[in-house]
């Protein structure tokens, strides 16, 4: 064979494995081909590793076994759920009057005093884990459908929880609590451990969740229930009228008014801008104009 022809046979066939091999890199790229073995494939998308052959023969893609060993991360359990931020709070019984135990209730808060002095630590602990002060208070407002739904709730909690002052705070009226303590929803149950605020829970209203604050609270502190049983139904039946109300009050938000006569103010500015609205005044003018020289006419 003739040497020049050996060396064109050598040239091409080397031409041709870079071209093959910039493809098989391309494909390897998208994902459509693998050259390595299959203990060094990895985790995979939940789909069976199939060959180039495969692929380019147009084969249906094969779903792999549940037991298959790359998809295992996908039928495990969810991972284990992490431990409650767990708060130790001080046991705080009102002192007794006349020789009977004062009768628990919610604290209504009036003013930003009254809010200050209930946040007011007791004792140098400075951590959660340490005994401290613990208040729950209830961020809603009289007027909201959801603070209405979960009152009769909130109005029983202090009944279950006697040894753990439980609060409400009208987020409308001390709006800038709001900010401070990040309350960006209502209803909001936030427990406060020596005045600082540490875990808040905003829940979603269900049938299954109507006693899910108490089970907020116990999880996130060693304060306990007591007995729902032992509760007189006379309390059963008061704490679903008051203090707080189950019908939302209707009143005027001034601020959510100055809210959407900006909003207008802002839109009819933009529109003034517009080719439309240029055109319906020249329009409205025109009109105008000639309805007055036809009236002219007429008197003429």
């Amino acid at each position: 064979m003739h040497p020049n022809f050996l060396f064109i046979l050598v040239l091409c066939a080397g031409q041709a494995r870079a071209e093959l091999s910039g493809l098989l890199s391309a494909l390897h790229y998208f994902g459509l081909y693998f050259n390595g073995t299959a203990d060094s494939l990895g985790i995979s998308r939940g789909q069976c590793h199939y060959s180039f052959e495969s692929y380019a023969l147009l084969e249906e893609r094969r779903t792999c076994a549940p037991d298959d060993e790359h998809i295992l991360h996908l039928t495990q359990a969810p991972p284990v759920r992490k431990p409650p931020l767990l708060i130790k709070c001080l046991q705080q019984l009102d002192p007794p009057e006349n020789g009977t135990a004062a009768e628990p209730g919610l604290l209504i808060m009036r003013s930003a005093k009254e809010i200050v002095n209930l946040l007011k630590p007791i004792g140098n602990a400075t951590k959660r884990h340490e005994p401290g002060s613990c208040v729950v208070v209830h961020f809603c407002t009289a007027s909201s459908l959801e603070c209405a739904r979960v009152a009769p709730v909130m109005n029983l909690l202090p009944h279950l929880f006697p040894t753990l002052p439980i609060a409400y705070v009208d987020a409308y009226e001390f709006g800038r609590f709001n900010a401070e303590f990040g309350i960006v929803s209502l209803p909001t149950l936030m427990i406060f451990h020596q005045g600082r605020p540490l875990i808040k829970y905003d829940p979603s209203w269900s049938d299954s969740e109507k006693r899910s604050f108490g089970k907020f609270i116990m999880r996130h502190t060693n304060v306990r229930t007591v007995d729902p049983q032992a509760i007189h139904p006379d309390i059963l039946n008061r704490s679903r009228r008051e203090p707080l109300s189950n019908v939302p009050i209707v009143q005027t938000d001034y601020y959510l008014g100055l809210a959407w006569a900006f909003i207008l103010a802002c839109l009819a500015n933009y529109l003034r801008q517009t080719v439309f609205w240029k055109q319906l005044v020249e329009m409205v003018q025109r009109n105008w104009r000639e309805s007055e020289e036809t009236q002219m006419e007429m008197v003429d």
